[in-house]
């Protein structure tokens, strides 16, 4: 009976303790940031005139942004890459041991319980423990005893012990917390992941459709390059044109062909670049990517307004988890300075034969509480809250700092992809200024009414433009690239 009165008053224990059970320290929230009401690139008149590809302000949706492009080997790349890519996949098994550490701090919740068995053979002299034991001659079956042998019997248990502490100051509860906010925290590594890689890879195409276009230059400029060494030769022969030229267009020919190595390898770099972001052998995806023109940018480029980056790019999300998981931990250092108090039970049956371990007279059973109160620790215990808060205060400001830098990344690259197209615009007018006034120099050249310095300045001013545009096309997707990752596109909801 006296049993049965201690068990429920120890079941009321458990039941007020719960009851009363509180939470320290600070709940989590989103910090505060001083976010623009809208973009400062967005005043730029370069900005605002009349280019091919304009930046609005008006909703986005950049889950799949690379599709503006209009480039189905492009769309297949990063789609394959999402699925094939060690880094994404590194990134989700992070995932998956932050939600183990979760559910094992979720665990501290419940009570732990464990079984235990024992079987052991006890042996002592005859002034040992055998006398204390209540050793004799002519012991119990399963013992033996004489005067010179002493005492020993056998030692069967088993049973189980369980402890319990209740969560009366919410240490646990904050420490589930914290680990929460470090699921999402890995969480939104792997989606910054993903945006870094869908970046990656269409820079990486980009450079690869410009390398291409320059490369075809080149080689065209090779082929006019050496029309025009046969036509100075047949002139020559004809004594209409000096030596001199000949020389001089011969190392025109030369200087032509030296770009080519150059281009060729940056064409190689940048295959084997995009094979590595699939995680895929070299070479492995020259014959997928084939050769095609550098895509068209789109007519009109929605970026939203600032206050949108703050649930949309991954390092802004994974900054605020943790800053929860900080503020969470302080709760975890708090409550370490307030009284805990831990329950116990344990049952077993202990026999010296195996045949009546399990008899109801084997029986044994011990429940009780034990109450821990910190009285002096010299301060540490104070000092791990300081620290706690320390780092929560830091967690904010690295999450801040991030803010910052979003809205700078998302205004610089508004205004770079301005820029580089408007320098587009002017070097493809002056492309087509240049090629006329080089057909003219020929045609001039030919009839005889011109000097072949004239046709030299022309193809070599021809040839550079032709370039600088290839180039700066190029630049201007890759712009267009930098900007959709720094709005934090390339995602999308688990």
């Amino acid at each position: 009976m006296r049993t049965d009165a201690m068990t429920r008053t120890c079941l009321a224990g458990f039941v007020a303790l719960a009851c009363a059970a509180c939470t320290v320290g600070p709940e989590p929230h989103k910090p505060a940031v001083d976010v623009p009401q809208g973009w400062a690139a967005s005043r730029d008149p370069a900005i605002a005139s009349d280019l091919p590809s304009r930046v609005e302000t008006g909703p986005v949706d950049p889950h799949r942004w690379w599709s503006v492009f209009r480039d189905p080997v492009l769309d297949g790349l990063i789609q394959t890459a999402m699925d094939q890519s060690l880094d994404v996949q590194t990134a989700g098994l992070r995932i998956g041991e932050a939600r183990a550490q979760r559910d094992r701090a979720a665990g501290a919740y419940y009570p732990q319980v464990q079984a235990n068995g024992t079987a052991a053979r006890l042996r002592s002299g005859a002034s040992g423990v055998g006398s204390l034991l209540g050793g004799s001659s002519g012991g119990a079956s399963g013992s033996s005893s004489s005067e010179s042998d002493g005492f020993s019997t056998n030692l069967f248990q088993a049973g189980f012990d369980a402890t319990w502490e209740p969560d009366l100051f919410g240490r646990v509860r904050r420490s589930v917390q914290a680990a929460q906010a470090q699921v999402r925290a890995a969480e939104d590594r792997r989606r910054a992941a993903m945006v870094s890689l869908a970046a990656e890879i269409a820079r990486a195409y980009m450079a690869l459709r410009g390398a291409e276009r320059q490369r075809a230059i080149t080689r065209a400029d090779i082929g006019s390059q050496e029309k025009l060494q046969v036509l100075i030769d047949s002139r020559n022969r004809s004594g209409l044109a000096p030596a001199s030229e000949v020389a001089t267009q011969r190392v025109q020919v030369s200087g032509a062909r030296a770009r080519l190595p150059q281009i060729e390898q940056a064409i190689t770099t940048n295959r084997n670049r995009l094979a590595l972001l699939l995680a895929m052998p070299p070479g492995s995806v020259d014959e997928r990517l084939g050769e095609r023109a550098l895509p068209a940018l789109p007519p009109e480029v929605p970026v939203g307004l600032p206050g949108d980056l703050l649930r949309r790019r991954p390092d802004i999300r994974q900054r605020e988890a943790e800053v929860d998981a900080a503020t969470a931990r302080i709760g975890v250092a708090t409550s370490a300075l307030f009284p805990s108090i831990r329950f116990g039970a344990v049952g077993s049956f202990s026999s010296n034969k195996a045949s009546t371990l399990f008899d109801w007279a084997s029986r044994f059973g011990l429940i009780g509480a034990q109450l821990s109160v910190p009285i002096f620790q010299g301060g540490q215990l104070r000092a791990q809250v300081r620290v706690a808060d320390l780092q929560a205060q830091e967690a904010v400001l690295s999450y801040r700092q991030t803010v910052l830098a979003a809205f700078h990344d998302v205004d610089n690259a508004m205004t770079t992809y301005a820029q580089d197209q408007r320098r587009t615009v002017d070097l493809d007018r002056q492309a087509g200024e240049s090629r006329h006034g080089r057909d003219l120099a020929l045609d001039r050249y030919t009839s005889g009414l011109g000097a072949y310095i004239d046709v030299l300045n022309a193809e070599h001013q021809t040839n550079q433009v032709e370039l600088d545009l290839a180039q700066s096309a190029a630049t201007a997707s890759t712009d267009l690239v930098a900007l959709f990752k720094a709005l934090g596109g390339g995602w999308e909801e688990d």
